[in-house]
């Protein structure tokens, strides 16, 4: 019933709503690049001789046919990932530019296949000074990174504005304690320096704004819309966490050491949850792997009772908390999107029921978010999220496809 009445209030405000490129842009079903195939520090990147003579280095990694492909998949846009930790670390001057001009051509190079794209300023956790802990943290590299979108929208300007968007920031990581507590909110008059610097730059330009805290639901509840029209709203969905980070080292919390965690939760008896919270308990021991809270065989236990405690249909809460926010703001649901959803697949480990609870998390998501008319990007094209093989032609897993109701 909460799914129907979101989605009546949705069509109610999508029949008020003016007409605006965002409107227009009219995205559906989307693919999120990635961000770099050969991953190194920051200054690294920027110091190695040719790594950034194609940036982002997907476009030496994945073969035009590859590109050309994805519309006939069933994908309508693109969701381009930049880091903009280089451009940071390079300053201002030419080599800054000649990579935002880099953008722009690998932006026109995607559209030229037929799809749409969103150019998603993708900052994320790095062990440098460049990554997005520091530029919420740092007063003057938020104030370099303000300026920077600024001369990126200005190389978007004039680019068709019903086929490309902007998003200013992937998954900001402050305010938790202003969403989840009462502590001041930071973010929201951040977002709104990066929004009049774009929108000076771009004046027709979709731009795509979204909540703190990681860019989830509850985030983009606790924001005020903007008064400019001409605004996407993005959300991010890894619920349930455990499920979907399982084996993800790079996570640090519980889930980094667990394997083989079904979806949905229904499916885990008794006596496999005990295993898999040994298992998991053993491995982090034997490994002398540190988590957040440690691995110890109570906090496994548990994080897996609270797993199997939670009804299977709470893998879509927050795509209906995303849209019972748009229809109180009477945005329409095309002005909403799923931008990231996925959920991690060890190569090494995985057996053939990881693979068939990964689809029906896939699935469930994906027809979550499309009942309510929400359009969506699955997290990602290549990698152990991905939806095709790590290789130039990018060939995609028929299952996979499948889930997403696409026609690969």
């Amino acid at each position: 019933m909460a799914i129907c009445a979101a989605a009546a209030h949705l069509a109610l405000a999508a029949a008020a709503q003016a007409d605006t490129a965002a409107d227009r842009f009219q995205p559906h079903r989307g693919l999120n690049f990635d961000i770099w195939v050969d991953w190194l520090p920051t200054e690294q990147i920027v110091s190695q001789k040719g790594f950034l003579d194609l940036y982002p280095d997907w476009r030496s990694h994945v073969s035009p046919a590859a590109i050309t492909a994805l519309k006939s998949q069933g994908y309508d846009f693109a969701r381009l990932p930049m880091d903009p930790a280089p451009l940071l670390r390079l300053g201002p001057g030419a080599p800054q530019d000649a990579l935002i001009d880099q953008i722009g051509q690998a932006a026109a190079q995607v559209q030229m296949t037929g799809l749409k794209v969103i150019i998603d300023m993708h900052a994320f956790p790095r062990d440098d000074a460049w990554g997005v802990d520091s530029l919420m943290d740092t007063p003057a590299l938020f104030d370099a990174y303000v300026t920077l979108i600024g001369k990126i929208a200005a190389r978007l300007n004039g680019m068709d504005p019903d086929r490309t968007a902007f998003e200013l920031l992937n998954e900001p990581t402050n305010d938790c304690d202003a969403i989840y507590g009462d502590s001041p909110a930071a973010w929201p008059a951040m977002q709104i320096r990066l929004h009049d610097a774009a929108r000076a730059a771009a004046p027709d330009l979709p731009l795509v704004l979204s909540g703190a805290c990681w860019g989830g639901a509850d985030g983009l509840a606790k924001l005020s819309p903007s008064p400019d029209a001409n605004t996407l709203y993005s959300f991010h969905s890894y619920t349930p966490f455990l499920f979907s980070h399982q084996a993800a080292t790079w996570t640090g919390g519980l889930e980094s050491v667990l394997r083989h965690l079904p979806y949905p939760p229904t499916l885990l008896t008794d006596a496999e949850a005990a295993t898999l919270a040994k298992a998991a308990a053993t491995f982090a021991a034997s490994h002398g792997i540190t988590t957040d809270p440690p691995a110890t065989l109570d906090n496994l236990t548990t994080a897996i009772a609270a797993y199997r405690d939670s009804a299977d249909g709470h893998i879509t809460d927050d795509i209906g908390v995303a849209a019972h926010w748009a229809a109180s703001h009477d945005i329409p649901p095309n002005r909403l999107l799923l931008g990231e959803f996925g959920a991690n697949a060890d190569p090494t480990t995985a057996t053939a029921a990881d693979t068939a609870s990964r689809l029906r998390f896939l699935t469930a998501k994906r027809q979550a978010a499309e009942a309510l008319g929400i359009s969506w990007a699955v997290w990602s094209w290549s990698g152990s999220f991905g939806v095709a093989a790590d290789t130039p032609d990018r060939a995609p897993y028929p299952a996979v496809c499948n889930a997403l109701g696409l026609t690969c």
